[in-house]
């Protein structure tokens, strides 16, 4: 690792410890978000070296068995934290009554991932810069409100010369240790300090939930391959609720009644957006994979 990275490492140490004597002077004990991915194992790592005290909690979803087992074994002393009881399909057809959770009405996060009961007054998550257009334009320290700011100006100040922005954030204050790392230094980090890997990166740039409805067909369908009964549990998410449901894809003006797997697939398209030409040569592969699997079901 060059000196460069190593700043970056004493960098984002420094924040953290920064970070923590804020909390402390407003009452409140540093939390920190992790996922079992990798920005997350370099925050939680950072957070140990620093010397802090904090606690470490996972708000899980619809994690593969593989993180959940990744977790289990390397990170035995995470905090495990979920409101909603039931499962991804079953919290749509019991709680959603079939109504699939869509870009814009991402009920899911807000039930697992995010849930208002969860939230903590000074979080640290593993955002990163790099990640998205939307997470370029965050800060390192943010607050809930401007009045948050506003009555701690002087204590921030006091800590951090960069800039302190009322953003908004769900939490009193937030801090993004790593915000401004890029990939190759978050594995090399990883590599570095000998922490384990989360095998789901052999299949996946990210860690996350099996499939995710604010995700391309891209992003989704390695996950379909592998698991194709994922297709028949959304659709029986869908007919088992109480409520009146279509099949129609209005963008399309088409009923899929009888397409119901191109439906789901369709669903986990950004929302029903139509398939791309090479989205519909993945479609096809998954498409395949199902219909082998209601062949041998019969």
């Amino acid at each position: 690792m060059t000196l460069f990275d190593e700043q970056f490492e004493n960098e984002a140490i420094e924040r953290i410890r920064k970070f923590a004597r804020i909390a402390e002077k407003m009452g409140f004990v540093p939390v920190l978000g992790f996922s079992g991915g990798k920005d997350s194992q370099v925050c939680y790592d950072l957070c140990l070296r620093a010397g802090i005290k904090f606690r470490a909690v996972f708000n899980h979803c619809f994690e593969t068995a593989e993180t959940l087992r990744f977790i289990r074994e390397y990170y035995p002393q995470i905090e495990w934290r979920r409101e909603v009881m039931q499962g991804f399909f079953e919290n749509i057809r019991t709680n959603h009554n079939g109504f699939l959770p869509t870009v814009e009405a991402a009920y899911c996060c807000v039930d697992y991932k995010h849930n208002p009961h969860y939230v903590d007054d000074a979080s640290i998550v593993g955002v990163r810069k790099a990640e998205s257009a939307k997470r370029a334009k965050r800060h390192v320290l943010e607050t809930r409100s401007k009045r948050t700011l506003k009555r701690n100006r002087e204590l921030i100040s006091n800590y951090f010369q960069a800039q302190c922005v009322a953003s908004g954030a769900p939490s009193e204050i937030q801090l993004k240790p790593i915000l401004d790392w890029d990939d190759d230094e978050v594995f090399e980090y990883l590599k570095r300090h000998n922490l384990p890997m989360n095998p789901a990166y052999k299949m996946q740039r990210r860690v996350g939930c099996i499939i995710c409805p604010k995700a391309n067909f891209t992003a989704n369908y390695k996950a379909l391959l592998e698991h194709p009964k994922l297709i028949d549990c959304a659709i029986a998410a869908r007919k088992k609720s109480n409520a009146a449901i279509d099949w129609i894809i209005t963008g399309d003006k088409l009923d899929y009644a009888d397409r119901k797997a191109e439906y789901i697939c369709r669903w986990l398209n950004h929302s029903f957006r139509p398939f791309t030409k090479k989205q519909k040569q993945l479609f096809d592969l998954v498409l395949n994979k199902y219909n082998e699997l209601k062949t041998n079901e019969q």
